[in-house]
């Protein structure tokens, strides 16, 4: 038998074997739970039968310390499609998580995609995809959620609903299935999965959630149901709503942030305590979707943050604490943020990648306090000119004066991001990337360490216009900076799964057809290399008949995008007006120094939350 690691959480003596805590997590839902004629109660009794035989059976055992178990009304199922160790770390499901169970009619679980061998031995022992609190089958809710974070995940989503045994078309369902309803960035182009999904939530959920759960409590059938929820703003349900403008919450209130954060039983990617900082930026990258699609900036006080800070480590115990934002080292206050932060003993903080300028002296020396793992900064690309076409918004002086901060604050290892294929990139733009690693490593680094994606035109960026490289040219492209492995160690994204994420992210209701085979076909977890099968992907474009070359291809103001029917605050007209000036190299500047007319604000009534303006 498999212990579980007893510093993770407490009461550890309770819990000395997986199959002992899943019999006694019986009697414990079983005191809270209806089981509705024993079905639940089978989940568990097969579960103690498998859990032996497959790999990281702590993945799938549940009721983890600061899960929720509550009765109510309307339940709701919130399934992040991919491993727990993956969708554990999602902070979009613990928001909407803590907001539907600090409601006084609905509750809400999770759920995540088992890997392979789990699914079999589901299979084979007739259980059906369960919720981790109460190990009810995901079919007996009022509503599954999905989070649509990255396209490789779609066909993820439609085997957990054959894994819960609800019909993956939205027209083969009825009054007794859930209403089942995707958000996320990737809903943004709704059209691939629209085929699969009752409805999609575009942009914030925290007030747009009890109003969907409220719509599906009061809907008579399943059509008034989605009637209702199609009256919602900010929620789309296809054949009732033509046209959909994102929900959009003016600021961040200080109970939306969730200080209970559930405490995984083993390790994942992102294991540490999270205060979500800020949401928004402002700095107008023109490949970056989030940047747009996000739009104003909100940010928390620098005292807010410190007493959410605060409640979050004395719930769950981490010793680590990330500040959560697109840019946390662009929130105004993130000096002071990071100095009261310090009061914490031993307690390390994480920020995710930093904009070069950005990266300020007292913001290295206050993290120098803490322990360091590495230091992370996206130059994006080599050259000064095809930074400024993508309106990065950094110089040269700003990349090296930021390693050199590094480097004085302690940090020998540095992690950078750059791209290849963004608009008017040529040969000299590649080969610089190389000749930048090369600078940054002899400055006294003990640790490079280079990844190079390939770029993906997003919906709703100035780049949904531009072309992507096909495989071959990315590949010749990839030749050109290998030689910089003398310096660096050089992690590029497949070109190949690029170009499938470009298709899936980029395509119409035709890519609907892609997805549903690419399931039948198995090619989950396409995400992960060990599973990722290009070759039977091409395959399936073919029979579909999808034009790669010309689905990729440069588009232009008047081309009818799929996703042109929502609306994210920027007019299609501001995207152009952006494009155009990506090409001649010309700078939007960051609207926090002044207003550039993209239109969310007056759209929504709203402005930026720059804390540091407040307080003037």
């Amino acid at each position: 038998m498999l212990k579980i690691d007893p510093s993770r959480w407490p009461n550890s003596q309770n819990a000395c074997f997986l199959t002992e805590l899943v019999r006694d997590c019986t009697f414990k839902v079983e005191r809270i739970y209806d089981f509705r004629g024993g079905k639940r109660l089978n989940v568990l009794k097969n579960l103690v039968g498998i859990l032996d035989k497959v790999e990281k059976p702590s993945r799938y055992i549940g009721n983890e310390y600061n899960s929720v178990k509550k009765r109510a009304d309307m339940r709701m199922c919130m399934i992040f499609p991919d491993l727990y160790d993956v969708g554990m770390s999602h902070f979009g499901v613990k928001i909407l998580y803590d907001i539907i169970n600090r409601s006084n009619f609905a509750s809400c679980e999770r759920s995540y995609l088992p890997w392979f061998d789990m699914q079999s031995a589901m299979v084979e022992n007739d259980v059906p995809l369960y919720s981790y609190e109460s190990y009810t089958p995901i079919n007996e809710f009022d509503i599954v959620g999905f989070t649509l974070q990255y396209e490789m995940a779609y066909p993820n989503v439609l085997r957990a609903m054959r894994l819960g045994r609800i019909p993956s078309k939205r027209e083969e369902r009825d009054d007794g299935d859930p209403i089942i309803i995707a958000g996320g960035p990737c809903a943004f182009n709704p059209a691939p999965m629209e085929k699969f999904m009752d409805a999609f939530l575009l942009g914030d959920g925290e007030e747009a959630i009890i109003e969907i759960l409220k719509a599906v409590k009061e809907g008579v059938n399943r059509k008034d149901k989605l009637k209702k929820l199609s009256t919602i703003n900010g929620v789309y349900v296809p054949d009732y709503n033509f046209k959909v403008e994102k929900r959009l919450i003016a600021d961040m209130k200080k109970e939306w942030a969730p200080i209970d954060q559930v405490l995984p039983y083993t390790e994942i990617v992102h294991d540490r305590g999270v205060i979500e900082i800020m949401r928004g930026c402002t700095n107008g990258c023109r490949f970056c979707q989030a940047g747009m699609i996000y739009r104003p900036v909100r940010e928390r006080s620098d005292t807010e943050i410190f007493e959410l800070s605060s409640e979050i480590l004395k719930s769950t115990g981490y010793e680590e604490l990330g500040l959560l934002s697109l840019s946390s080292a662009d929130h105004s206050q993130i000096k002071g943020t990071v100095s009261l932060l310090k009061e914490f003993k031993d307690t390390s903080l994480s920020i995710p990648s930093t904009r070069a300028n950005a990266f300020t002296v007292e913001l290295a020396r206050a993290i120098n306090t803490v322990r360091k793992s590495g230091i992370t900064i996206a130059p994006e690309a080599g050259t000064q000119r095809l930074r400024d076409v993508i309106n990065k918004g950094i110089t040269e002086d700003d990349i090296f004066g930021a390693a050199k901060l590094a480097i004085e604050n302690g940090w020998k290892r540095i992690k950078l991001y750059f791209m290849i294929g963004l608009p008017t990139e040529n040969d000299e733009d590649v080969q610089s990337i190389g000749k930048m690693v090369e600078k940054i490593k002899k400055m006294g680094f003990f640790e490079v360490a280079a990844t190079v994606g390939v770029f993906v035109p997003k919906a709703h960026t100035p780049f949904q216009f531009d072309p992507q490289i096909m495989p071959d040219e990315a590949f010749r492209r990839i030749k050109l900076i290998n030689w910089a492995r003398k310096f660096a160690k050089l992690n590029f994204t497949d070109p190949r799964k690029a170009l499938i994420e470009g298709v899936l992210s980029r395509g119409g209701k035709e890519i609907g057809n892609v997805i549903e085979k690419a399931e039948i076909n198995d090619l989950i977890f396409a995400d992960w290399d060990e599973r990722f099968t290009p070759d039977k992907w091409m395959e399936l474009f073919d029979d579909e008949k999808i034009d790669l070359e010309k689905l990729m291809g440069l588009k232009d103001v008047k081309t009818n995008f799929p996703w042109d029917f929502v609306d994210s605050g920027i007019s299609k007209g501001y995207l152009w007006m952006e494009h155009q000036k990506a090409i001649s190299g010309e700078l939007t500047a960051d609207c926090r120094n002044g207003c550039t007319g993209c239109g969310v604000c007056p759209q929504f009534g709203v402005d930026n939350v720059i804390q540091s303006e407040i307080l003037k």
